[in-house]
């Protein structure tokens, strides 16, 4: 009867374990573009094995310089480069469609991702954002973003 109640209960501990897997972000980020532009971000981060995660992301980007605006629906992909105790650095590949005030345009992104988690799972993370746009006026942007990834 002991051991029954001891595998029984150690079986409903352990079962629904899953490691490096499963958890789900509200990534909420905001930042300078080069050329006086500021950009921010909402993306929904799904965490895959090994620490890989993909997002489903929406961007909006204002110039200061021409008042351009413009904003993208996209998904990328972030595999992990290194991690220690606390801290992860990503590398961030997607691809966007979207508008601008005057016509459809669509961008490829690459960048890298710095991020310190907290406890409860709460992540601030730093963002470099590289962007090849198509059919704007500032073509390639580049720029940093400070944000937090909230658990769902």
């Amino acid at each position: 009867m002991r051991k029954t109640l001891l595998l029984s209960l150690l079986l409903l501990v352990v079962l629904p374990c899953r490691a490096q897997e499963g958890y789900t972000h509200l990534n909420v980020a905001g930042g300078w573009m080069y050329k006086d532009a500021l950009t921010a971000n909402l993306a929904l981060e799904f965490s895959k094995r090994h620490y890989n995660s993909c997002e489903i992301f929406g961007d909006a980007y204002k110039s200061n310089v021409d008042d351009s605006k413009s904003w993208l629906v996209g998904a990328a992909y972030k595999p992990m480069i290194t991690r220690s105790k606390n801290t992860f650095l990503k590398l961030r590949v997607g691809a966007g469609i979207g508008s601008n005030t005057e016509h459809f345009i669509g961008a490829l992104q690459a960048g890298l991702e710095l991020g310190y988690v907290l406890p409860g799972n709460v992540v601030l993370m730093l963002q470099q954002k590289n962007e090849g746009v198509l059919r704007v006026n500032h073509n390639f942007r580049t720029g940093l973003l400070a944000g937090i990834k909230i658990p769902l």
